[in-house]
């Protein structure tokens, strides 16, 4: 077969040949899809590295939220726990009851962003300044909040015992000098850690003691102080009697002083176990409980009774702290009656009632006498 010579396509060598309109569509789109691809890719790389950078943002936010400390403290609603079951009596027949006396704690954490923030909206949970919390530093004001504790359950044990007709009172082993006053008159005569043990002739059992003995004397007078340094034998030294800041008239020894071996002289013993649980705010329901411990009948007439507040050497109950956290742990354990101290501010009675609405009944008694009379009228009528 005979092809025409105009239908064989020809080319000359160095020549090229143009591409067709369909295969230069194709090459702009296979360029535009590896252009598209590398955007892709570079926004991909530039996303992951945004979000790299807002976890590690982030991360450092939380860290610092919840690791930094502020100079704050959260007073937050703690626990009810029995105070009977931590009461042993010798010397004397104790019972065992329906119904508890229990005493109510807080718990203080120290302020972090997070829980600062937390705490603007409860009602249950106070801030507090550490400077205002513990002025002399934390581990100062543990040590005074423990002795504090050491104290109110001697008191305690003395007010439940006397009020139940039986012989206690207060001794020790002295008072120990813990700081001299400025311009102190027993500056280079007396010094921290002397444990004084007599003073113009009368023996110094407790701090109280040093007062009784310089009744009657004057500023300016000359007393013999008798006192115990560390394991050296007992010495005296003459101190002449500086004036109270506060009264002129009244003459001091210009010391500090604690107890050395508090405790208190009864045929009845009683042993407290307060465990971790520091401050003399438990006082009040240690009175209460011994008082049911050591009667037949049950003070709290078989129920679960609540109890905070300071007792104090003349059968007041003294005002406490966190008392409304207090409130809230009384009502999230389920405890319908809440005896606390009168004295309380009308503020935070206020805040109390809010918090407890209409599930725990609020007691508010002014001594010790008005505790028992609202959980047994019965038993505070017979000691009247």
């Amino acid at each position: 077969m005979t092809i025409p010579s105009d239908s064989v396509p020809t080319t000359t060598p160095g020549d090229e040949v143009a591409p067709s309109e369909q295969e230069r569509d194709l090459v702009a789109e296979a360029l535009a899809d590896v252009a598209a691809d590398r955007a892709a890719r570079r926004r991909s790389r530039r996303n992951w590295g945004i979000l790299a950078v807002v976890v590690v943002v982030l991360g450092v936010l939380v860290a610092v939220s919840l690791l930094v400390k502020l100079p704050y403290y959260l007073i937050e609603p703690g626990s009810v726990r029995p105070a009977e079951q931590r009461i042993e009596v010798e010397g004397a027949r104790a019972y065992q009851t329906k119904g508890q006396v229990l005493f109510t704690t807080v718990y203080l954490v120290q302020a972090t962003p997070a829980n600062w923030l937390r705490a603007q909206v409860d009602d249950a949970i106070e801030v507090v300044p550490e400077k205002s919390l513990y002025p002399k530093g934390d581990k100062v004001g543990e040590r005074e909040n423990q002795a504090d504790m050491d104290l109110s359950k001697l008191v305690a044990t003395r007010e439940a015992l006397d009020y139940l007709g039986y012989e206690a009172s207060f001794t020790g082993s002295g008072a120990r000098v813990s700081s001299l006053s400025p311009k102190s008159p027993s500056t280079g005569k007396l010094a921290p850690g002397d444990v004084v043990t007599q003073v113009a002739g009368s023996v110094v059992s407790l701090p109280s003691d040093i007062g009784t003995a310089l009744e009657g004397r004057a500023p300016g007078s000359t007393v013999e102080v008798g006192f115990r340094r560390q394991d050296q034998p007992g010495q005296t030294v003459e101190v002449v009697l500086g004036a109270a800041p506060e009264d002129p008239s009244r003459p001091i020894l210009g010391v500090q002083v604690t107890a050395v071996d508090p405790r208190v002289e009864s045929p009845v013993s009683v042993e407290v176990d307060s465990g971790t649980v520091s401050g003399p705010s438990a006082g009040l329901a240690w009175t209460l409980a011994i008082i049911d411990r050591l009667t037949p009948s049950s003070l709290t007439q078989g129920k679960d009774v609540a109890v905070t507040g300071e007792i104090l050497p003349d059968g007041k109950v003294g005002q406490i702290g966190g008392i409304t956290q207090k409130v809230a742990a009384v009502k999230r354990a389920g405890i319908r009656t809440f005896l606390y101290p009168a004295s309380t501010p009308k503020k935070e009675q206020a805040a109390m009632r809010r918090v407890a609405g209409d599930t725990v009944r609020l007691r508010p008694v002014d001594t010790l006498d008005e505790a028992v009379a609202a959980l047994d009228p019965g038993l505070a009528a017979a000691r009247r």
